[in-house]
């Protein structure tokens, strides 16, 4: 300790020196030159006042760059995204009904123009006993044998024929990156307990709810929800009761009725195979891997989730539609 002291008071204190020469508004170095204070003073003001002019060009750049991405987006975009327009309207929506009976097919599209203004065109799954179902689950598979049973090539061909529709509506250069599309089975009706005018309302309602998600469930089995669903007030019309419809954030399997934005198709097909699943026997049933989806990044909004299906061999189905299997048999659960 007294060595530091004597070092201390021997050595010259050269910023005490360099204070006492300075005379106050005079001159400071800076990078080896001499500049006075007082232009030190004015210079880190005007490097404010540049900052502040370069922020705010930054943020009129973007507000800019928004407004020009707003303005092309396409025509039905205002539709897609607006179901108060739809209503005003009676404009159709868009979606796709994987059948292979002609029958099973007219069916479904008779419920979905009638009561919901879904217009809807047939995709014709591929036979389950096709050489190219058979190739797709031996590559699935990397090679393996063990699933290759009739059950299993019915449910990887109606895997295949989801993945497919909703790759062709990613693939749609004619729709906007907001519009919906819908995907069903072909064995739907809808809940008795609603007339068409209250299903589309439900719907259109349903869709501002899930705007934001981009994704939605018309009809649910097995659903298990999050707490606070959301009661959609249905108007009242003089030639119809007065019905209930709630809408929650549920995970839960069947895939008879569900549709998709088109960016969030993209990255459900981008994300689908990413999944944490128990196995690869439960990832080639598509509607487990929706399951999944809604565990693993968000639940998926359910319109009708307290609507219980009337069908007696489907109690624990829930939604606006639901698969009539008193009048329709599934065609690929045996």
């Amino acid at each position: 300790m007294k060595q530091s002291q004597h070092l201390s008071s021997d050595r010259p204190n050269l910023f005490f020196d360099e204070k006492k020469k300075r005379k106050k508004g005079t001159c400071s170095s800076i990078m080896g030159m001499n500049i006075p204070l007082k232009l030190q003073v004015l210079s880190r003001g005007w490097r404010f006042f540049v900052l502040l002019l370069v922020g705010t060009g930054l943020m009129f750049a973007l507000g800019m760059i928004q407004w020009i991405i707003a303005s092309i987006r396409p025509t039905n975009f205002r539709f897609e995204s607006s179901p108060a327009f739809l209503l005003q309207t009676g404009q159709a929506l868009e979606g796709v009904v994987l059948s292979m009976k002609a029958e099973r097919f007219s069916h479904t599209r008779e419920v979905l123009h009638k009561n919901l203004n879904i217009t809807v065109t047939q995709y014709i799954p591929l036979q389950y006993n096709s050489p190219e179902v058979e190739q797709a689950l031996e590559k699935f598979l990397q090679g393996s044998q063990e699933y290759h049973t009739d059950k299993i090539l019915k449910v990887f061909s109606n895997r295949m024929a989801f993945v497919s529709a909703m790759q062709a509506f990613v693939d749609d250069d004619s729709v906007g990156w907001d519009s919906w599309r819908f995907f069903f089975e072909d064995d739907i009706s809808l809940h008795p307990s609603l007339t068409p005018d209250q299903a589309k309302e439900a719907l259109a309602k349903g869709l501002a709810l899930a705007a934001g998600d981009g994704a939605i469930y018309l009809g649910i089995c097995g659903p298990k929800c999050s707490a606070g669903a959301v009661h959609l007030r249905i108007k009242r019309r003089s030639n119809a009761h007065n019905v209930s419809v709630d809408a929650a954030q549920c995970s839960g399997t069947c895939a008879h009725a569900f549709g998709f934005k088109k960016w969030k198709a993209i990255g459900f097909l981008l994300h689908m195979n990413k999944l944490e699943m128990e196995s690869e026997y439960e990832r080639m049933y598509f509607d487990q891997v929706l399951v999944a989806y809604a565990l693993q990044v968000h639940r998926i909004w359910v319109v009708g989730s307290n609507l219980r299906s009337p069908a007696k061999v489907m109690s624990d189905h829930f939604g606006i539609l639901f698969q009539d299997r008193d009048a329709f048999h599934s065609t690929i659960s045996f």
